[in-house]
């Protein structure tokens, strides 16, 4: 299939079996995400996911075309587009297969916060999946893995960015109703700061309440002290 794609051979059929794979695969992952909570987070989450990467897929694709014009593979738009198409397929073929494995982990209790780490290893699998078929699409000669690595990053960047836009996918378990799309809060490389700050038990103290699931999983927060009070600006011998 990646050899087609290079040499511009069956790109509709390979273009509409892409696409179905895509569909099937990620739909099904969402939905398993969406599990967590259950009834209509769910559908949400089933239409959300492959939604996420055909958006990613149709702004990354452009900039695979233009690092192969670049590197030395003046190839058709279509070529490029199949290339990116089977691609997707493959790791979304991947998320299929691991799907079974995150919903028998969240059947038997998987907290909020492993629940998302399980799901995002699982994307990074399924994207591994994908580099396999660009790089093998992409052919032997200069500038290969240039390529595929600079076409990865454009869509990674912004598939986080299309993803946390489309969120949430889990839903927090501390929220009564979970919303088609969550209310704007900054962007994706700001959640991955954030992120990993709270992992190290660091919270910003800037007016932003921390995340109350952090505080239901047991994460102190900068807003308690070391026996558990609230932090109020008073010291130990006012109180």
């Amino acid at each position: 299939m990646a050899a087609s794609c290079r040499e511009d051979r069956d790109i509709r059929a390979i273009a509409l079996a892409s696409l179905g794979a895509i569909a099937l695969g990620s739909a099904v992952f969402g939905g398993v995400v969406g599990s967590f909570r259950g009834r209509e987070q769910i559908v949400y989450a089933a239409i959300k996911v492959p939604l996420a990467m055909l958006i990613t897929l149709a702004l990354s694709a452009p900039a695979l075309h233009a690092f192969s014009a670049v590197l030395g593979r003046p190839w058709p738009m279509r070529s490029v587009i199949a290339l990116a198409l089977a691609s997707a397929a493959r790791s979304s073929l991947v998320l299929l297969a691991l799907a079974p494995v995150l919903w028998l982990a969240i059947d038997v209790g998987l907290g909020y916060h492993a629940s998302s780490v399980a799901a995002w290893l699982a994307y990074a699998v399924a994207g591994l999946a994908a580099v396999g078929v660009l790089v093998r699409g992409i052919g032997a000669g200069r500038g290969r893995w240039l390529t595929a690595v600079a076409f990865m990053a454009v869509f990674f960047a912004v598939g986080g960015q299309a993803a946390w836009i489309l969120r949430p996918y889990l839903g927090r378990p501390s929220e009564n109703t979970i919303p088609f799309l969550r209310a704007s809060e900054g962007s994706f490389s700001d959640a991955l700061f954030r992120s990993f700050r709270s992992a190290r038990g660091i919270y910003d103290d800037d007016g932003h309440p921390p995340d109350p699931d952090d505080h239901a999983h047991g994460h102190r927060t900068t807003h308690e002290n070391e026996d558990g009070g609230a932090r109020d600006g008073l010291t130990g011998s006012e109180r």
